[in-house]
């Protein structure tokens, strides 16, 4: 009877015990859910944001290519200052950081749903942020050293305003025009813009993956845990 009781406890105690770790699964997957769906949301704001700069580079590009005669100064300089913008994605990990600092992936019972997560995350890590770390530092920077030698800057504050930028460059139309003597930069400046196109075609063609991913994650989890 003793040995009864104490298997019993024991039955008892396990149950309990798997009960609270359900509850604890539960909970990490309505969180990871969260996250995921910000996910989306910062990508589907990405995307059309680094598309628009692939576009930006595309036309600089071509007015370069020019007679200096036939440039649209305003759209070159317009699109030139529009360049200076820049966003990085905003990473939601703050559940998948307490799953792997406090060792709890073995929580989600699911493998491919696991399997999924942890490769997301690795993708981010090690395909997306390290891309946007070098793009930065060399690419970015690169293009802004040399444009800050070919353009004035004086109406870059207007870029967002294509009526009042046309309107301070007709008053003062000398601003907005490349700064004379600069055409060996101007070249360094053109090919510059190639790599930047570059890694930003290559920065969209990451994000548009994770998207579908976070996508995928999101209606397994869904499923899974028959969440809405």
């Amino acid at each position: 009877m003793l040995f009864l009781a104490v298997f019993c406890g024991f039955l008892a105690e396990n149950q309990r015990e798997h009960f609270v770790e359900h509850q604890r699964e539960k909970k990490y997957a309505e969180t990871l859910l969260e996250d995921l769906v910000n996910d989306t949301l910062e990508f589907n704001s990405d995307i059309p944001f680094w598309q628009n700069m692939i576009n930006l580079v595309d036309t600089v590009r071509k007015e370069i290519e020019k007679k200096t005669s036939e440039r649209n100064s305003l759209l070159l300089y317009r699109c030139a200052a529009l360049l200076l913008s820049n966003d990085n994605f905003t990473y939601h990990d703050r559940t998948i950081m307490q799953l792997k600092n406090a060792g709890n992936f073995r929580l989600i019972r699911n493998k491919n749903v696991a399997d999924s997560i942890i490769e997301y995350d690795a993708r981010i890590v090690s395909n997306l942020k390290d891309l946007e770390e070098r793009y930065t530092l060399i690419y970015f920077q690169n293009r802004e050293v040399l444009q800050e030698q070919l353009f004035n800057t004086k109406f870059y504050s207007l870029r967002g305003d294509p009526e009042k930028l046309a309107e301070a460059a007709n008053r003062e139309p000398e601003i907005i025009e490349v700064i004379k003597g600069k055409e060996d930069l101007l070249i360094q400046y053109y090919n510059a813009l190639f790599a930047l196109g570059f890694q930003t075609t290559v920065r969209v063609r990451i994000q548009k993956n994770l998207l579908s991913r976070a996508a995928n994650i999101i209606a397994a989890i869904k499923k899974e845990y028959d969440l809405k």
